[in-house]
This record gives structure tokens, C-alpha cells and sequence, in this order.
């Protein structure tokens, strides 16, 4: 939780400086999870995964076929499928779990990448109470269609925690829900509607009552009234 805004908000790498990603106070680094790395990790671990369990089926099964091929040219069909049968189960059951565990990691990493800008979001919103997609890339970090992508999906998934609202110029604003109201710029003041002036005070010194009328000094409040 950051210190200064008390938003569970995590961090934002600017350079290798970390800020909050709700309020842009400086934060500890690695004190939480960084918009900047998250996911990152695992994604890439999927990647080169992927890309292993690839080539070890294109290398494998290759190996396998011109093995078979070979002893079957040099001696019968039962031999070249004795040897080459076993290298190519090999090569499907090693190149399968590195395909699918890379995808999955690739899956996980976007997860926690999309679950970390999510809470970035809401806490930004709940600290200013409206913002647009332009302050959330800002403060992200992010590209600013990506972050109206972010906002727009997460305004249909959690309704009852952010809401959408344009305004005049069709500036679409993100809301978020039970915050405190930030300083809004739809909000206008007609400056043509006249304030209401305040109550006037009389002065006791020159207060004279007139016939069938008493002063009526309240101490406490030092106000003066006339009293029938």
C-alpha cells in the first residue's frame, strides 16, 4: 500500500525510478508488483518454450524419419521401424509438453500483466475520481490506446466499481464508483445567478429600539436583534 496516498496501487518504472501509479509519489522498488514488468517473465519463459518444443519437433521427427528411411534401405521394414518408432514417440511427448507449457505460461503472464494494470486502474481512479484514457497511459506508462482498451473493458467486467461518463466536448471520462468526487472539469458555475449575501449584523452601540421595541443581544454570538 502506498504510504502517501494509501492506495493498494502498484509501481511504475520511470527510467529506474519507481512511482506510484495512483498518486506519482516515489515509491520503494520491488515494495509491489510493476505495471512496467509484469508478466513480463513468464511470457517470455513461454516464448522460448514454445519455440524449443518447436524445434525439437522438427528436429526429432526429421531425425527419426531419415533414420527409419536408412535401415530401411539397408535392411527390412520391421528394423527401421524398431529404431525409428521409439526416437519419434520421444520427440512427440518432449515437443507436446514444451509446446503446451510454454502456452500456458504465455497465458499465465498475460494474466497477471492484465490483473496488475487492472489494480493500477482502479486505484488511480479511486484516487482522482475520474480519469481519461490519456491520464491512465500517463500514469501507466502505457500507449494511450491501450489504455482506453484496458478502461473500456474493465468498465463492462466490474460495473458496479468504475463507470463511463462524456462530457460536453465528448471527452469520455472513467468514473470510479464510491470514490471520493475529484475536480471535475464538466462542472460549471453560472457566474449570471447571484450568490446569497450574508445575514446582516446590527451594531449594539448604534441600535436604537423604536416604540414597542427592545434590543435583543445574544452574548454568545455577540448578534443583535429587535424584539417586539
Amino acid at each position: 500500500m502506498c504510504p502517501f496516498c494509501k492506495r493498494d496501487a502498484p509501481i511504475v518504472y520511470r527510467g529506474a525510478i519507481p512511482h506510484c501509479t495512483a498518486c506519482g509519489a516515489l515509491r520503494l522498488p520491488l515494495s509491489e508488483p510493476a505495471v512496467n514488468l509484469a508478466g513480463k517473465p513468464a511470457k517470455l519463459g513461454g516464448a522460448v518454450a514454445s519455440v524449443f518444443g518447436w524445434l525439437a519437433l522438427l528436429v526429432g521427427l526429421s531425425s527419426a524419419l531419415g533414420v527409419g528411411l536408412l535401415l530401411y534401405a539397408l535392411t527390412t521394414t520391421a528394423v527401421a521401424l524398431a529404431v525409428a518408432s521409439p526416437v519419434a514417440l520421444v520427440t512427440l511427448v518432449i515437443g507436446f509438453f514444451l509446446v503446451r507449457g510454454g502456452r500456458s505460461m504465455s497465458r499465465a503472464g498475460a494474466d497477471v500483466e492484465r490483473s496488475t494494470h487492472e489494480q493500477a486502474l482502479l486505484a488511480l481512479a479511486a484516487h482522482r475520481g475520474a480519469v481519461t484514457a490519456a491520464h491512465a497511459a500517463e500514469a501507466l506508462g502505457l500507449p494511450v490506446a491501450e489504455a482506453d482498451a484496458l478502461l473500456t473493458e474493465l468498465a463492462k467486467r466490474q460495473p458496479d466499481r468504475i463507470t463511463l461518463d462524456i462530457d460536453e466536448q465528448g471527452t469520455v471520462w472513467y468514473r470510479a464508483l464510491g470514490a471520493p468526487p475529484a475536480v471535475d472539469p464538466r462542472v460549471r458555475v453560472d457566474e449570471s445567478v447571484p450568490l446569497p449575501s450574508p445575514p446582516a449584523r446590527v451594531d449594539a452601540s448604534t441600535a436604537e429600539p423604536t416604540e414597542g421595541e427592545e434590543v435583543d443581544v445574544d452574548e454568545s454570538s455577540g448578534s443583535v436583534g429587535l424584539r417586539r
